[in-house]
């Protein structure tokens, strides 16, 4: 019988063969072969085996650590969680997964499936690297009243249940105290230029993270937030105190310079472009639009224009392909001006 090289790499994967899978990553196999049968990769299933050393191997020769399952959606991340290991879970976080991935038909995030599976020792590895609290299953729980349920109704492991609530009940408590120690956020939040320049005074963190309760501010500079809710002065004055004018915030993977030009603020867009060093061309990682892009999208004509002036580039495209020209069409006209400009770059 002629041996079929993928099932035999997914053979050795399922019995931790180490070396059988050298030999067939050696042989030239794919390292995100699929199974046909379960829709697990073999990534996947050396991570829901909790083999941490296999998955290592497996990463380094190439294997896809962002792709889902084709039956239940989820990542490599949910079946390293639903198999307890907490050194796989973190070898997967340390190479870059999802923390907050969710699962295409439940909505689960690996947070929910390590309550789900009681594994407190999981849990805390996930709290460490900033899961999310406050997010929902598609049908309709969010994760506090799932893990509430789970409570509830589970006569077995009610030790691992309320060892992962004390955990859930120290996260919280940190993000409440790191938020309230935030003053110089709450002062940019509130629109208050005199307090942020006597907090920058007193040395307050100019660059400092808000936590992450799934809200609006996550993981945000205080220039980002300014940047966005159009207070000029203050961001002048955080841009002055060595702000990270480049700061990137991890939801939609935008820039200050996108927060201003998004949401129309002309004299921050004309402020940043002036400052040196932004980065004029930056593409956000949910669509890759440039600040070119988003002014052109939401019809901020000054917005755009002060950025063609300072030198932004026209040449590049969003995920959708689009250049910039394009968006211009689409949002302000075949015939306006600025349009115009744009398409002659073709």
């Amino acid at each position: 019988m002629t041996r079929n090289p993928s099932e035999e790499f997914l053979t050795a994967v399922d019995r931790s063969d180490a070396d059988g899978v050298r030999r067939s990553l050696t042989a030239g196999v794919d390292p995100g072969t699929r199974d046909a049968r379960s829709g697990l990769t073999a990534l996947m299933i050396a991570a829901g085996r909790g083999n941490a050393a296999l998955v290592r191997l497996l990463l380094e020769a190439g294997a896809d650590l962002y792709t889902a399952d084709s039956r239940g959606g989820g990542t490599a991340l949910h079946k390293a969680v639903q198999g307890g290991d907490p050194e796989t879970v973190r070898v997967l976080l340390d190479a870059g997964a999802f923390v907050d991935a969710v699962a295409a038909t439940t909505g689960h995030t690996p947070l929910m499936d390590a309550l789900w599976y009681k594994w407190p020792a999981v849990a805390a590895v996930l709290l460490e690297h900033g899961a999310g609290l406050n997010l929902s299953t598609h049908y309709g729980f969010s994760m506090r009243e799932h893990f509430e349920y789970e409570l509830n109704v589970n006569t077995r492991g009610k030790d691992e249940l309320l060892a992962a609530e004390r955990l859930l009940s120290a996260r919280t408590h940190a993000d409440q105290e790191a938020a309230e120690e935030q003053k110089l956020m709450a002062a940019v939040v509130a629109g208050d230029l005199g307090a942020v320049r006597r907090l920058l005074a007193e040395g307050a963190e100019v660059d400092a993270r808000f936590p992450v309760v799934n809200g609006f501010n996550d993981a945000h500079t205080p220039l980002l937030v300014a940047c966005r809710d159009g207070h000029q002065e203050i961001a002048r004055a955080l841009l002055a105190a060595g702000a990270d004018v480049n700061a990137i915030e991890p939801t939609f993977g935008a820039v200050p310079l996108h927060k201003a030009v998004y949401n129309g603020h002309a004299g921050i867009t004309a402020l940043l472009a002036a400052t040196p060093g932004t980065d004029l061309d930056f593409q956000g990682i949910t669509n890759g639009y440039t600040p070119l892009h988003d002014a052109l999208w939401h019809g901020y004509e000054e917005c755009a224009r002060i950025l063609i002036d300072a030198g932004a580039r026209r040449d590049l495209v969003g995920h959708d392909g689009k250049l910039p020209a394009d968006i211009a069409r689409e949002s302000l006209g075949a015939e306006h001006p600025l349009t115009r400009v744009l398409s002659n770059d073709r």
